[in-house]
């Protein structure tokens, strides 16, 4: 019998736009969880104008207070800001980023690339210097993130990049051998190596990061300048390209004063 009672409720129209009059969740709630839906899937961006109250009225054909309460409960939430005499907009971040790069200034970092540069980091730089650009035998720990024999040779590249007048970072990069092959030492002192994996049709897909701490031993000092024992940040990171290929681990230090990491979570 009830059964039957509810097909009844349907068949006479109890689904209205999505949202079901037979539901026991309030209409209110379920336009509230449909807009959400809309909002965090990017339907609507950030700062777009969601459907004003007369449209949600139409569209779901329920009352204005059920509008109002769906678009309040929006905003409640943190996920839109309701303008008087404008509408409800949009104001969480659909899509995560992040910034990585020198204090002084805030470049986005280049989706995808290795070293963790800026997009611009080229033009941004105004000197790399490459210490070391050869062939050296993998060891254990690095064997095992790149998934190759132990001893297997890979690409050993360690180069210091200047903003300004100070060092702003050490990186160590370790790329498997036919990758590291397609350039040469001179390349890696022109700028980011997201450019050169481009170059040799390497498209890096996923990027796993561990940020630690360390301090500054002789050699970092000397190159970074900067007091032996000083603080440092250190990110740890591993690429891979589209095909699930780790393609390069890279170790990247970084003087806390003079480098930025701000991460953007989508809610």
């Amino acid at each position: 019998m009830a059964k039957g009672t509810s097909a009844s409720r349907r068949s006479a129209g109890g689904v209205r736009g999505g949202v079901a009059a037979y539901n026991p969740v309030p209409l209110y709630h379920q336009i509230f969880l449909i807009m959400k839906a809309k909002i965090v899937e990017g339907e609507y961006g950030p700062g777009a104008y969601l459907p004003g109250e007369r449209e949600l009225c139409d569209a779901y054909n329920v009352s204005r207070i059920t509008a109002v309460r769906a678009l309040n409960d929006l905003a409640a939430e943190g996920l839109v800001v309701r303008e008087r005499g404008r509408g409800t907009r949009v104001q969480i971040v659909g899509s995560g980023s992040v910034i990585r790069g020198p204090v002084e200034a805030a470049f986005p970092n280049l989706a995808g690339d290795p070293d963790g540069a800026p997009a611009n980091l080229g033009q941004a730089a105004k000197a790399v210097k490459v210490y070391k650009f050869a062939e050296a035998p993998a060891i254990a720990a690095v064997a095992e993130a790149l998934r190759v024999p132990t001893g297997t040779p890979l690409q050993e590249a360690v180069r210091v990049t200047r903003f300004g007048v100070q060092p702003h970072n050490h990186l160590t990069s370790f790329v498997p051998i036919d990758i590291g092959r397609t350039w040469t030492r001179r390349d890696l002192e022109k700028g980011p190596m997201a450019a050169l994996f481009e170059r040799a049709g390497i498209k890096i897909a996923r990027t796993e990061e561990l940020v630690t701490a360390t301090l500054a031993d002789v050699t970092f000092a000397e190159r970074l300048e900067v007091p032996v024992g000083s603080p440092l940040i250190k990110i740890t990171r591993l690429s891979f390209a589209s095909d699930g290929r780790p393609v390069n681990y890279f170790i990247g230090h970084y003087p806390p004063d003079r480098y930025q990491y701000r991460v953007t979570l989508p809610r």
